[in-house]
């Protein structure tokens, strides 16, 4: 038996602390690295497998960047392969692929970046990983929390098989990453002999004669004395101890004798370590913002900034790396988690908005060049216009378009000020007709603020249905101002939930308003009663876990308002108001809801257009109500043996329920992390950015999406927070 001590710091960008609260302590951390490398030629360190600490530490230290060049290229730092340590469930697949992309990139120009899959606190992990890391030429998975009751079958090192057949050397951290932690003020020999015991249990259990000591913590300066610590180490246990990084403990895997066992599936269990399954619902405006950004830059800005290039315009890549490395460090599993303190996630607001705003402008501008602008972007003077409606899937389309009437610039030098103004300016836009292959345009109150010179007058956009929009194409079509007569304003109707009135119908759909305020969608000759109910249940957990509270009051509805809108070009809403009462929060003992209440509204909308055989929903949830979890549940109209489920780079089949969890650290969820939508039945829900889910089991089982968690605490540790406005609040 030999063992390999590799010292580093688990690095979390922000969590308890802010970033740059944080970040002093880095640049702290990195000098003393500096200086041990300097002083002693066999000191090793692992900069915890991402780059972005690289950035955040020369920013503040560009003099040392020589001597961290020479310290990565002597083998002494080891670097990489992340960009930031990522939550491996909730971010998408192509964001994991940018993450490693830029982690390299960024690497590479400091010295050697590490082809180890170094992912230590990351709370589970998908069963696709295994075929991007391969995709990267990593040859090892080395990893703390995931493992259900699999790992009573497997040792600590295995290989770990994607869906497609790639294949990873995983790598079990069974006493976290921090199994040989020492403090500066540790006893040197009592420290080691407790290593060197750790270690003999680690041996049992692996298969190689290697065995890995990590010896750091989070956020800690490393351990000076690795030298006598190492030799103290091999002393009281009988073995040599060297020290070393990862690569020389996955060395020593690799020869080991034997085949390793295989293992295929996703590791999201709690059986030895914490899964913390609560941050998949905890602060949903996050995940929601993750996911906007992640659509924008991937089913937008990249696909047509590619297209662009090919057809000779400027390279648009710098835009893209600037707004994916603004969302990335958002990916951080403390961060996108939302498990952090409250300045922490306020600050990510702005890197949600850079990242997002730079994807809609890349991909606008690009665009814009691909349907014959220039750079002065000059719009047609005329309230009469030509669009080039795009279409970023890969088959055909046919769906609603939204325009904003936003044209850019307004103004133009003229002798006659009314002819430098766009005429859409001046026009009194609350008046204006438009027609779309004769068929009347919908206005819509304006979705993001504009400029305006007469504040007065409503900002619209306009929504209308193009078919057939080719894949990866476009579609010219042509918008005429038509004249004041034209009938183009939705049809408004107060009408009585239950009642016959309560309905929207297209050929291939129809929705209809029940008494309660729950929705009937009929999809041909298929039925679905039911939708939309609302389940508030008591939740005395923190943002890392949900801890049910069942005793006391539950939602009660007061009543339930229903407008039905119709617009003649097809485009029908209706529009579901339910007035409920909740118990404003739990007892003081926190064993029950309490018998107070307060007033919650939740507006449901629901909109059908021709030729689209779906029902698109808006929720706006006005939530003044803590400590409950609140869920829009789906019932399928059946019994459920297994369902289907959005996952990163996958489908995952899955069965409804918790998993068998005797004996786990941790009780197994009922609930799952999900990329998209989940489909159960003959139903499907899709809810991007609503990344929590269960199918609930029996005859009538459910698709429950989960909309808010609405706790007061970070944890129920001695941590420093103030967390009192996440429990009230809306989700739009």
């Amino acid at each position: 038996m030999r063992a390999v001590l590799v010292t580093h710091a688990h690095w979390d960008r922000e969590w308890y602390r802010t970033f740059q609260d944080f970040r002093a302590r880095l640049v702290d951390l990195v000098d003393r690295v500096l200086d041990l490398c300097a002083a002693d030629p066999g000191y090793r360190f692992l900069l915890d497998g991402q780059t972005v600490v690289i950035e955040d530490y020369l920013e503040i230290r560009p003099a040392r960047e020589a001597a961290l060049r020479a310290a990565c290229a002597e083998g002494r730092i080891a670097i990489g392969p992340w960009y930031v340590q990522p939550d491996s469930l909730l971010p998408s697949g192509e964001s994991h692929v940018r993450n490693l992309l830029i982690g390299r990139s960024v690497g590479e120009r400091i010295g050697p970046v590490s082809r180890e899959g170094y992912t230590p606190d990351s709370f589970g992990h998908p069963a696709q990983l295994p075929q991007i890391f391969a995709g990267f030429g990593l040859r090892s998975f080395l990893y703390w929390r995931g493992h259900g009751s699999e790992i009573e079958d497997l040792p600590s090192e295995y290989l770990w098989e994607a869906p497609d057949g790639s294949r990873v050397l995983a790598c079990h951290l069974a006493r976290g990453y921090f199994n040989a932690a020492t403090s500066p003020r540790a006893d040197l020999q009592a420290a080691s002999a407790r290593i060197a015991a750790t270690a003999k249990e680690l041996r049992e259990r692996g298969r190689a004669d290697g065995v890995l000591l990590l010896n750091g913590i989070d956020h800690a300066l490393p351990e000076s004395r690795t030298e006598a610590l190492a030799r103290e180490i091999g002393r009281a246990g009988g073995f040599p101890v060297e020290r070393g990084l990862l690569e020389d403990f996955v060395d020593a895997v690799q020869a080991a004798p034997g085949e390793a066992p295989v293992f295929r599936g996703e590791l999201v269990g709690g059986r030895v370590a914490p899964l913390l399954p609560g941050v998949w619902s905890t602060r949903t405006w996050i995940k929601r913002a993750n996911r906007a950004a992640e659509a924008t830059l991937e089913g937008w800005a990249e696909p047509f900034a590619a297209l662009a290039s090919q057809a000779g315009l400027l390279d648009e890549r710098p835009a893209l790396v600037l707004a994916w490395k603004e969302l990335l460090k958002n990916q951080a599993h403390d961060s996108i988690c939302g498990c952090s303190r409250d300045e922490v996630h306020e600050q990510m607001r702005a890197r949600f908005d850079a990242a997002r705003e730079l994807g809609e402008q890349t991909a606008t501008r690009c665009l814009e060049r691909l349907a014959g602008h220039d750079v002065a972007r000059t719009p047609p003077w005329s309230q009469s216009f030509d669009l080039l409606v795009a279409n970023p899937s890969p088959r055909s389309r046919s769906d609603v378009v939204r325009f904003p009437l936003d044209f850019h610039p307004y103004l133009l030098p003229d002798p006659d000020p009314r002819r430098g103004l766009h005429p859409t300016v001046l026009h009194d836009q609350d008046a204006l007709r438009l027609t779309v292959d004769g068929v009347p345009v919908r206005r819509v109150p304006a979705e993001t603020g504009r400029m305006k010179l007469l504040p007065t007058r409503p900002a619209y956009d306009l929504e209308f249905v193009v078919r057939d929009v080719p894949a990866f194409g476009f579609k010219r079509v042509r918008l005429v101002e038509a004249s004041p007569e034209t009938d183009d304003r939705d049809v408004v109707e107060a009408v009585v939930a239950g009642s016959p009135d309560a309905r929207i119908a297209t050929p291939e759909v129809a929705v209809e308003a029940a008494a309660d305020g729950t929705f009937t969608a009929r999809f041909g000759e298929r039925s679905f009663p039911g939708l939309g109910a609302v389940e508030s249940r008591g939740d005395r957990g923190d943002s890392y876990d949900f801890d049910p509270v069942d005793a006391g009051p539950g939602a009660r509805l007061e009543g339930v308002e229903v407008e039905r809108r119709r617009h003649p070009g097809g485009i029908q809403e209706l529009a579901i108001l339910r007035h409920f009462s909740l118990p404003a929060d739990l007892d003081p003992d926190r064993r029950r809801r309490s018998d107070a209440q307060v007033p919650f509204a939740l507006r449901t909308t629901l909109r059908l257009a021709p030729g689209l055989a779906r029902i698109d929903l808006a929720v706006h949830a006005d939530n003044r109500a803590r400590d409950h979890r609140l869920r829009l549940l789906f019932p399928v109209g059946a019994e459920v043996e297994r369902f289907d489920a959005a996952a990163t780079f996958d489908v995952a089949r899955r069965r409804p329920g918790a998993a068998q969890d005797e004996g786990w650290l941790q009780p197994a969820p009922s609930t799952f992390p999900h990329q998209g939508f989940v489909r159960a039945g003959r139903l499907c829900v899709v809810a991007p950015g609503l990344p929590e889910a269960e199918v609930t089991r029996g005859p009538d089982a459910a698709i429950a999406i989960t909309l808010l968690r609405c706790v007061g605490a970070l944890s129920w540790h001695d941590l420093d927070s103030r967390q009192g406005p996440a429990g009230p609040g809306t989700l739009t």
